[in-house]
């Protein structure tokens, strides 16, 4: 099937002039980077080496550099171009499809074509968003965000216009007069809306802030990068660019919101964390690089025997060692110590929570998954019912749950407990005594009682995803089951659970991950305590406390502060890493059997 693609427009100015400025703007991006990057370098007081040291100042520089090798390079595609115009002729002749496009097509102007669009297009963006932030935008969200909640019953003006526009899909002879009416509702409570939450007011702030030259700047280089960036989109026939090659760009235009944040908010940071790993850096001091010893100081283990001469186990360890566990076999009792005990004693409560989480948030949604699939009245009810507590706030729902639930005193589990030991005591006559749980308080109930609040918010999630696999499966399996004399537990045991495989996996590995980086719900459970429990401490809280708890730890004789703290972090994802892999060999090596 052919592709139609919409005519480009034609432009003001010849493709020569166009490709000359766009290859003078590429240089200038060029001269300005390498600029940019020699001030860097030379920078006496750079903000960002005065509290992370000359590694990201160097960084920052080289980074600089990136934008000018790729403006030469989008430039000499340019030049390529200006200075043959049969190419020229060639490539926009098989543009027109005059002539194949396997015909001498050159890659380096296309590519240098897809570059400077690409430079343009994050130059645009960037600097749009340091424009809003020149223009207090994004100080203003509060502002603005309180005034739409002043003005909130407005609100109600627009949701009466998408009402109406879903009635309009019901009634069809009154559709077109229900979609204007729609309209015009939406749109006066949307003006109504803006202009009691104090739009122009906030029009006229930002036009005020045009007394500082450095606005106008910006405001015109925005300008200029959109232009640029217009032009690169519309030069498609002067680079021959085939059909094919330009559904590729767009494509990539359209994931590069989430390619830019990816990049800004995960790729930056994870970046500086890993250089962070192989420093000391604290809070207050220039970080200085010291190697490997942060995972030294992770990894150094001792495991000694106490010795008669011994008379307390943290005798036969090293001065800078300390105790994670003791073990007795025979009639010798020998100590495992290491340098950060708390890393290794709450990575074993984080794979204690990770055993116990993975079946109670799996086998409980497989059996709501099934009862959901059913054809029971007012399922859908349920489906949304069961799938809330998974979008519910987690600082919420763990205040509820200590202070509704858990509490000794007025906490309904133990309140339901206590009926069903009197109701069976009454009915049976037995004289069973109410154990009174401290849920988060008695050291054997704690990190259980943080599994069960974790379990109750991923059931749901869990619970949509077994849903969506039972439905993938065919009817006619269960109907030929049927027919052979298969009862309901024999079909759920020999079609459900094989054909549920693909999503029990991809449910266990989310569970684990998922376990493995928890930290929300401890942390707000024991929110009162000075710090959570180290029966309930976990490896990421753990993480938590060497970061910005730089004391915590120095006790027991271990490194703190953010570079040791982003050690940790690497250590667990190299964990989290290493199990993921190891499932999905497994997984591959069972589906190949």
């Amino acid at each position: 099937m052919a592709t139609l693609t919409k005519p480009q427009a034609k432009s003001a100015f010849t493709p020569s002039l166009v490709l000359l400025l766009s290859m003078i703007w590429a240089l200038a991006i060029a001269v300005y980077s390498i600029y940019l990057a020699w001030r860097i370098f030379n920078a006496e007081a750079f903000d960002v080496r005065e509290s992370l040291g000359n590694t990201v100042q160097y960084f920052f520089g080289f980074l600089s550099l990136v934008p000018a090798v790729l403006g030469i390079f989008s430039a000499l595609g340019f030049a390529l171009l200006i200075t043959n115009p049969e190419r020229l002729n060639l490539y926009q002749r098989i543009a027109d499809h005059e002539l194949p496009p396997a015909q001498g097509i050159d890659r380096i102007p296309l590519l240098g074509r897809y570059v400077f669009l690409g430079l343009n297009y994050l130059g645009t963006v960037l600097s749009a968003f340091y424009l809003l932030h020149l223009w207090d935008v994004f100080i203003g969200l509060d502002e603005v965000a309180e005034a739409i909640y002043e003005n909130r019953v407005l609100l109600w003006g627009l949701v009466g216009a998408y009402l109406l526009f879903w009635l309009s899909g019901k009634i069809i002879r009154l559709q077109r007069t229900l979609e204007l009416i729609a309209l015009a509702v939406g749109s006066i409570s949307f003006i109504l809306l803006l202009l009691f939450s104090g739009v122009h007011e906030a029009l006229i702030y930002i036009a005020g802030q045009y007394d500082s030259l450095i606005v106008w700047i910006v405001t015109a280089v925005v300008i200029i990068f959109g232009i640029f960036t217009y032009n690169a989109l519309q030069m498609g026939r002067t680079f021959g660019e085939t059909p094919e090659q330009s559904i590729g760009w767009q494509g990539w235009m359209l994931v590069s919101p989430n390619v830019i944040g990816f990049g800004l908010f995960l790729a930056g940071p994870l970046l500086l964390s890993f250089y962070l790993s192989f420093t000391n850096a604290k809070v207050g001091q220039v970080p200085k690089f010291n190697g490997l010893e942060n995972y030294t100081t992770i990894f150094s283990l001792q495991l000694r025997e106490q010795k008669p001469e011994h008379q307390y186990p943290i005798e036969a360890l090293d001065s800078d060692y300390s105790i994670v566990h003791t073990y007795k076999l025979g009639n010798t009792r020998y100590v495992l110590g290491a340098r950060d005990a708390r890393f290794w004693l709450s990575l074993e409560n984080t794979l204690q929570f990770c055993l116990m989480l993975v079946p109670l948030a799996t086998i409980p949604a497989i059996g709501l998954a099934v009862v959901l699939n059913s054809q029971l009245p007012g399922v859908k009810f349920y489906r949304a019912l069961y799938f809330l507590p998974s979008v519910a706030a987690v600082v919420g729902t763990a205040l509820i749950w200590r202070t509704a639930l858990y509490s000794s005193q007025i906490g309904y589990l133990n309140y339901a407990i206590e009926q069903i030991i009197n109701a069976t005591n009454a009915i049976f006559g037995t004289d069973i005594e109410n154990p009174q749980f401290g849920w988060l308080i008695d050291s054997r109930l704690q990190l259980f009682s943080v599994v069960l609040l974790t379990a109750w918010q991923i059931i749901g999630f869990n619970t949509v995803l077994f849903l969506a696999g039972l439905q993938g499966i065919p009817n006619a399996l269960y109907e030929a089951a049927s027919v052979d004399g298969a009862s309901r537990w024999q079909q759920f045991r020999h079609i459900t659970l094989p054909l549920l495989a693909p999503t029990t996996f991809f449910v266990v590995v989310t569970t684990i991950i998922n376990a493995l980086q928890v930290f929300n719900e401890p942390y707000v459970l024991y929110s009162r305590e000075q710090q959570v429990p180290d029966t309930v401490a976990t490896a990421v809280y753990h993480l938590y406390l060497k970061a910005f708890q730089s004391t915590s730890g120095n006790e027991l004789g271990a490194a703190s502060g953010f570079g040791y703290a982003s050690a940790v972090a690497w250590v667990l994802f190299a964990l989290i890493f290493s199990v993921t892999l190891l499932q999905f060999r497994v997984s591959r090596s069972g589906e190949e059997r």
